[in-house]
């Protein structure tokens, strides 16, 4: 029946977008009952609502980058991100007793922050005390600080960086021989405690990674607290360099600690909106803002409701074309010219477990024909994220049968930023109660 009735949905949609002249072709030879009509229908702003939410903790154990700093959003108040790694051997380090230390340097290279170049992040390192697991899950409210020891192996101020110049000679840049200074480095000079601790490790110990681990369980890399500016800078990566000297050799060695793909990293993300002008409503189904908002790292997300789509169901004569729902972007609190907007954004649909009765998101059947087809990217064009949910329509029309575990019915849908877990980003989207308002324009076929 699905398959009929979207055929006739194709001629309906062929025959709406042709002249009167046209559309009148070929009437007296079909048959009276299979006449088709086209139509477009537009929610009013009154049928949708529109809240602000937190977000879902997200998990942050070895995700492929991890993000560092601390940002006061002008709008959507005080994020704050820091993390935590274990560092492996690659190779047997072979240290002598008589071996003299040089320096201890962590590194963070970095390429993108979100924030402003003028505020100095105020960075600490300190050795773990307690054990991370490759194998456990961990997730955004992890308490870090809890897992360290007290003693400050680094205290520093930094200034983030952001394309400097290519030929700049602060980086030994010539024309003949150009440095790429897009990628930046931040080299943590650690206390020489550690560095004696890891070079008195006995050789037993530093020939098995998992006694290794045990001995160094790692470090936690935190961000300062910030009443203004600030920074969120997402790393390519980290390293901890160890150099030193022989005795009676005048040569510089050095020896690498890596964060392999088997060492556990765990990120901890941090939001205070306790001064931003939404925080008396967030998640609270009472009062609707004017705007809403979007951030990752398990901060913002949005739910919306559309009650009147109920008003669609068992149309059995009825087959959707086209069902489009369109977010604008608030241009004056987004300030796309200095924050960019996510490339992309999340629309799930809210359904029910048959047994619990608990909210459960899944993805509209719309989404598994292609990210075209679905969409959800930013168009910065017209300023807007759009989302075809033809099919889902369909579906909430017609009686449930579920066979999955979930109630498939019109609880609405839940709005969130992509990638969430390793990226910095947000947007501000006009709320329902706007002016503009959140669009749902519905193009079906009505079957004679």
């Amino acid at each position: 029946m699905y398959k009929f009735m979207t055929g006739f949905a194709l001629i309906g949609f062929i025959l709406w977008g042709c002249k009167d002249e046209m559309s009148k072709t070929g009437l007296g030879i079909l048959p009276t009952g299979d006449l088709v009509s086209a139509r477009k229908a537009i929610m009013d702003k009154g049928s949708v609502k529109s809240y602000t939410v937190t977000d879902e903790l997200q998990r942050t154990d070895e995700t492929t980058n991890n993000l560092l700093g601390t940002f006061n959003d002008p709008v959507l108040g005080k994020t704050t991100a820091d993390f935590a790694f274990q560092l492996r051997l690659p190779l047997f380090p072979n240290f002598k007793k008589d071996d003299i230390i040089d320096s201890l340097v962590l590194y963070v290279a970095y390429k993108e922050i979100y924030g402003d170049t003028l505020t100095p992040q105020k960075l600490k390192v300190y050795e773990l005390g307690s054990d991370l697991s490759l194998d456990a899950k961990y997730y955004q409210d992890v308490n870090l600080k809890s897992l360290a020891k007290s003693e400050v192996l680094a205290d520093y101020n930094y200034v983030p960086k952001f394309r400097l110049d290519s030929l700049s000679s602060t980086y030994g840049s010539t024309k003949k021989d150009p440095k790429d200074t897009v990628t930046q480095e931040i080299a943590l000079y650690l206390n020489h405690s550690l560095a004696r601790k890891l070079m008195a490790t006995d050789s037993v110990t530093l020939s098995d990674n998992e006694l290794f681990i045990k001995h160094f369980k790692g470090l936690y890399v935190e961000a300062g607290d910030l009443n203004q500016g600030g920074t969120i800078m997402k790393t390519l990566g980290s390293g901890l360099v160890l150099y030193y000297r022989k005795a009676n050799d005048t040569t510089k060695y050095l020896y690498n600690f890596k964060i392999s793909n088997n060492a556990a990293r765990v990120n901890r993300f941090y939001h205070d909106y306790s001064k931003t002008a939404f925080a008396t409503n967030l998640d609270k189904k009472i009062n609707q803002d004017s705007l809403i908002y979007l951030q990752t790292t398990g901060g913002l997300a949005s739910r919306i409701l559309i009650p009147s789509l109920d008003n669609w169901r068992d149309s059995s004569n009825i087959a959707i074309n086209k069902a489009e729902l369109i977010f604008h972007v608030d241009q004056t609190f987004t300030d796309t010219a200095k924050y960019d907007p996510p490339y992309q954004v999340i629309l799930s649909a809210i359904g029910k477990k048959v047994k619990t009765q608990e909210d459960s998101l899944y993805f509209p059947s719309d989404k598994y024909f292609s990210v075209a087809y679905f969409n959800g990217i930013y168009n910065k064009d017209d300023g807007t994220y759009r989302f075809n949910l033809a099919k889902h329509m369909q579906e909430l029309m017609s009686k449930n049968k579920d066979n999955t575990g979930y109630l498939r019915e019109n609880y609405g849908f839940y709005l969130s930023t992509a990638d969430r877990n390793k990226n910095y980003g947000r947007v501000v989207l006009k709320g329902a109660p706007s002016k503009t308002g959140i669009q749902m324009e519905i193009t079906y076929s009505k079957i004679k």
